[in-house]
């Protein structure tokens, strides 16, 4: 388990009058109860002209000025679009349900920096929001606004609640509710009572009587892969989020307007389920006390007022559907110098990346109009920007730069997530690692991927001066370089046939091997090994790539970062890659399943050995 991630030990469960007298009830005052099914998806947001005053989901006790008013509504729904999150296999899914919150403070921004946002009036020190309904966040007259345009919405949560269907097993199964209630932020509560972040109580409820059990945790969110911004700081959990329907600006002549910030929550209470027989799948599964797969895998609180998420289809393809270029290396070593010939079939060195060449790299300049500015790579099908522009960015701002570039007749540019990104290395140059005719002029420079770092507030991006992958703060800044293409997952990535311990990626076509060898090998080793490997009735197989050892981060997962139903048991250690590097022809390049990353090392290091053969 990733630590920080919420543990909730539901121990010695009374079956008895007493136990149902006594144990405490997690509640929000005020918020909706128990609900049967999930709230109704509404994917809208309105901004009426009339001065109507407050949506029919306001509270009928809520007062508002007289005059043209802004309220901003929240309402969390089942999904939003057309996008539909993808499933790691072996990992049991569902959403939330009764969902509420408490709100302290609600701010409009005018730029992510802003250094006074705008607060506006609360009803109440702790708003008290039915999310699954929808309701109100806050409101307030335009005339005491001051006339400015708007860019964010903060929002400081409080606390948050939400149930899920489950069912505990103590010899027999029990199905019930399983209630969450948790401090986001440090406050006192209705009661007086002080809260202090992470403090959270689970009360599971059968058959008329219930047992709760309280602790604390870390708080663990990340960014959004659409561009919002949950923080934890200073006790204080807050999201930002671009207003949806784009910019607010507050005129003379602004009418009564309402903004719902719509945010998805489906499948955001994520597990790994039991193989045990009788465990139900839609249902959080629980065991006395809870085994470590029994502990919720995602946080659906960095999930609240993420509306974000209902704003565009963006696009952030976790794994290539696509073969895999080739890393392209023009030098071999023999593990201590640079040599020439390339070592032949059983020698020293025979199965590094030049041995081989699967998918030459490829492209075609002028793919799209003769301008001379879009470069189509002939393997991938992407659509590159060539030329990278002279400015640095920040994360946001770079989003923000592809999605409004117009480039070779075409509009629908993107920020490149980290797998798109790593496929256009060419490690058969350095100073940059980018093919000079296709990418002239390309600075040796960090440059940004869309691609968010699972629980941590930082993105993926690639430094073309030597090809190292690693993570960056968001608010610093990086180069940029679009790509277009389209990206529809297949329905099942990963085919596992036990019998042979072999996995087939259905996006890349390649074979893996399903289990890591169990001793760490130095670099020359790792490459003897897979030569000699004859496993599924093949004896093809080789060392892989870096790029290849790439295509199986999993971007929803730390420690390991790798789907963990199709490679079970994946130590999070460094995997060895059959990569060298010229400048340091001792060292090799690996990949680590603890978080993604991409770094060289001295060949004589122990590291892990998973083999790839091409089909």
């Amino acid at each position: 388990m990733h630590q920080g991630r919420r543990v909730i030990v539901l121990a010695g469960i009374l079956w008895g009058a007493s136990a149902c007298d006594d144990a405490e009830s997690s509640t929000l005052d005020g918020a909706a109860g128990e609900r049967d099914g999930e709230a109704e998806v509404s994917e809208e947001t309105t901004r009426p002209d009339d001065d109507s005053g407050p949506s029919e989901t306001e509270p009928s006790e809520e007062v508002v000025a007289p005059g043209a008013t802004l309220t901003l509504t929240a309402r969390a729904v089942e999904t939003c679009g057309s996008f539909a999150p993808e499933h790691q296999s072996g990992v049991n899914y569902q959403t939330p349900s009764a969902i509420a919150a408490r709100v302290l403070a609600v701010e409009l921004l005018r730029a992510r920096d802003d250094p006074a946002p705008l607060s506006l009036p609360l009803s109440d020190p702790l708003v008290e929001v039915d999310l699954s309904a929808g309701g109100v966040l806050a409101s307030a007259r335009l005339t005491e606004l001051p006339a400015d345009t708007f860019e964010l919405v903060r929002v400081t949560v409080a606390s948050s609640r939400y149930q899920v269907a489950a069912t505990a097993h103590m010899g027999f199964d029990v199905p019930g509710t399983l209630t969450v209630e948790m401090a986001l932020s440090d406050h006192t509560d209705g009661s007086g009572a002080p809260r202090a972040q992470g403090q959270y109580s689970a009360t599971f409820e059968a058959f008329g009587q219930s047992a709760s059990q309280s602790g604390a945790t870390p708080l663990n969110c990340l960014l959004s892969a659409w561009g919002g911004l949950p923080a934890t700081a200073g006790g204080r959990f807050t999201v930002t989020v671009p207003l949806p329907g784009g910019p607010f600006a507050v005129q003379a002549d602004t009418s009564a307007t309402t903004i719902e910030l719509a945010f998805p929550m489906r499948d955001t209470f994520s597990w790994r389920d039991r193989t045990d027989a009788g465990f139900l799948p839609g249902v959080h599964d629980m065991v006395m006390p809870p085994g470590v797969s029994e502990l919720p895998d995602a946080l659906t609180e960095c999930h609240l007022f993420m509306a974000d998420r209902c704003q565009g289809e963006a696009i952030v393809a976790y794994h290539p559907t696509w073969p895999m270029p080739d890393s392209a290396p023009l030098f071999c070593t023999d593990g201590a110098a640079l040599v020439e010939p390339c070592p032949g079939p059983g020698e020293p060195g025979y199965g590094q990346d030049a041995s081989y060449a699967v998918n030459p790299l490829s492209y075609r300049i002028d793919g799209l109009d003769g301008d001379g500015e879009v470069v189509t790579d002939l393997v991938t099908g992407l659509d590159w920007q060539r030329r990278t522009p002279s400015q640095a960015l920040d994360w946001w701002d770079a989003r923000e730069y592809c999605a409004a570039l117009e480039l070779g007749g075409r509009a629908d540019w993107r920020l490149p997530s980290r797998i798109e990104l790593v496929s256009i290395l060419d490690f058969g140059r350095r100073d940059p690692v980018a093919d000079p005719a296709a990418f002239p002029d390309t600075p040796s420079d960090f440059y940004w991927t869309s691609s968010p770092v699972p629980f941590l507030s930082f993105a993926y991006g690639v430094r073309f001066e030597l090809g190292f992958i690693y993570d960056h703060d968001p608010r610093s800044t990086g180069r940029v370089r679009c790509v277009r293409g389209a990206y529809e997952a297949p329905a099942q990535r990963f085919s596992v046939e036990a019998e042979l311990g072999v996995v087939t990626d259905q996006g890349t076509g390649l074979v893996w091997e399903r289990a890591t060898l169990d001793t760490p090998l130095g670099w020359l080793d790792a490459l003897a090994h897979c030569e000699a490997l004859a496993l599924g009735g093949h004896d093809d197989w080789r060392l892989p790539t870096l790029k290849e050892t790439q295509t199986l981060v999993d971007e929803r997962r730390l420690q390991p970062s790798i789907d963990i139903a199709a490679f079970l048991d994946t130590p999070s250690e460094w995997f060895w890659s059959s990569t060298p590097i010229a400048t340091h022809p001792d060292q090799a390049w690996a990949t680590s399943t603890t978080d993604g990353y991409a770094s060289i090392h001295a060949g004589a290091e122990l590291h892990r050995v998973r083999c790839v053969r091409s089909p």
